[in-house]
């Protein structure tokens, strides 16, 4: 088939891993961005693509730049580029892709580079040192086209209770994971851990990877050494790290562009589909916590419409961030739990350099599409405490009917809620619940449990022997009360 010459196509992918053992001699953020552009042009075999560019994209991220897209610019000789500086979420490369092939598809734009980088390990340890790495200080306009922050973070119940960060938010989906399964804590620890140790042995074999000495299953589980509890169930082995020197890129163009320049068909790559949808409800009230509609929803339309079938994909990269991420998209996907669904070794292994992982993860799905081109590539990215959802379905020849984009934001509303109690009192059932550490101890409980009514409401406790017997016994199912301080009394055996 015959591709319509304003089909979006990826030419060109680069990545960059940086290991300085003179936290002096690292280089900042701004340049291994732009190395990783200019590797994604040499992969794309057209240098001058770089000078060619009308878009240039970048996910925030721990620097403080205000356009890094302009200096960019400047640096490639790109003659005033729209420039971007995405939204903090693990989505917001997935949808900068699908905006840019929008972008190029309706003749808006014609080459585009999406690229993000960090580096936080040199700066981590120049401050363990006692001095602080040089950064670029930018002035100047902002840049040309922001992107839209859709969750509001302010009187935020979830937070309100005690979940404070991704880990905790994780670990009690984690959590109600494993009270659905009927497992005991110990086989869980034990099944989590070999399903990282999988992701770990693919990091062994990437090059680009940050964690390749692949720790066994059992290194993973035991919190010895520096791999300490985070929020138990996790050890830190099993929560995505983001303390890396890490860059990539992606070239994206026109496939008119891509043949005028002469880049060679077997470097393309199309975009098929895009799909996103954010969640309009707090965890506080989303229905049962060992699912996730959301996925089900937007990760099964990309398929459809790119006209396959989870058992018919090639390369699948689901986000990482935790083990319930990629068990939730699992069983919502119907991908199988056997699987090893990451391309790169995930974001505790391959390195999960804050807002920009899934460049990563794009561009070493370019790589085994152009080597194992006959089936589809599957990309998933998550944002926020599970509220924010992305996919693409990527493949070697075009599309019928050319990329499609698709935000079912608003299908969400029909995905079953629960009530949600603030100020409850009273008898409860406890759903789920999560034990963050401090130091090498449990701190405190945040228990999410339910009402006789089956409404939802948030428990706390900071009882040095609750908190003990919550990491090694499993207390979903138990009968309890919470009181007006918001404190959980267990009252019963578990059911």
């Amino acid at each position: 088939m015959t591709p319509d010459p304003r089909t979006p196509v990826l030419v060109g992918a680069g990545q960059v891993l940086q290991r300085a053992e003179d936290p002096r001699e690292a280089q900042e953020p701004l340049l291994l961005m732009a190395e990783a552009a200019e590797r994604a042009a040499e992969d794309a075999g057209a240098p001058d693509l770089l000078r060619r560019l009308d878009a240039i994209r970048v996910p925030k991220g721990l620097w403080s730049y205000s356009n890094p897209g302009a200096w960019l610019a400047q640096r490639f000789g790109a003659v005033r580029p729209e420039t971007q500086l995405g939204v903090i979420s693990g989505t917001t490369v997935l949808k900068m892709l699908a905006e840019s092939a929008d972008d190029i598809q309706a003749g808006r734009r014609d080459a585009i580079l999406v690229v993000g980088g960090e580096a936080e390990h040199s700066k981590r340890r120049a401050r363990a040192q006692g001095f602080e790495v040089k950064r670029t200080a930018q002035e100047g306009p902002p840049p040309d086209r922001g992107m839209p922050e859709v969750f509001d973070w302010r009187n935020n119940p979830d937070i309100a209770a005690g979940l404070l960060n991704p880990t905790q938010c994780f670990g009690l989906f984690e959590v109600a994971l494993r009270h659905r399964r009927g497992e005991s804590v110990e086989a869980h620890r034990r099944r989590i851990a070999e399903l990282w140790a999988r992701f770990a042995r693919v990091a062994a074999d990437n090059p680009n990877a940050w964690v390749r000495d692949a720790p066994d299953a059992g290194a993973i589980a035991e919190p010895v050494g520096g791999n300490r509890v985070v929020a138990a169930p996790y050890t830190k082995y099993m929560v995505a790290n983001m303390v890396v020197d890490q860059a990539a890129a992606l070239l994206l163009t026109s496939v008119g562009t891509a043949a005028s320049l002469g880049i060679p068909e077997e470097r393309w790559v199309y975009p098929w589909v895009a799909t996103q949808a954010d969640v309009g409800k707090h965890l506080s009230d989303r229905g049962d916590l060992a699912e996730e509609g959301t996925i089900r929803l937007a990760g099964r339309r990309a398929l459809e419409r790119a006209g396959t079938a989870p058992e018919e994909l090639g390369p699948v990269d689901l986000y990482s961030c935790f083990p319930s991420a990629v068990q939730l998209a699992q069983q919502e996907l119907g991908l199988g739990e056997d699987a090893t669904p990451t391309v790169t070794g995930g974001l505790t292994f391959a390195g999960g350099p804050f807002n920009n992982y899934v460049i990563h993860a794009l561009a070493t799905t370019m790589e085994r599409l152009r080597k194992e081109g006959e089936r589809p590539g599957f990309q998933s990215a998550v944002g926020g405490f599970m509220a924010r959802h992305a996919f693409a379905v990527l493949g070697r020849e075009p599309r019928a009917g050319g990329f499609e984009s698709l935000d079912l934001s608003d299908e969400t509303t029909t995905l079953p809620g629960r009530t949600y109690l603030a100020d409850y009192t009273g008898p409860v059932t406890i759903e789920s619940y999560v034990v963050p550490y401090a130091a090498d101890a449990p701190e405190r409980a945040v228990v999410a449990a339910r009402t006789p009514e089956g409404a939802r409401c948030w428990a706390r406790s900071e009882e040095a022997d609750l908190l003990a017997a919550m990491v090694e016994e499993e207390f979903c199912g138990r009968e309890a009360f919470v009181d007006a301080d918001r404190e959980i009394r267990i009252s019963a055996s578990p059911t």
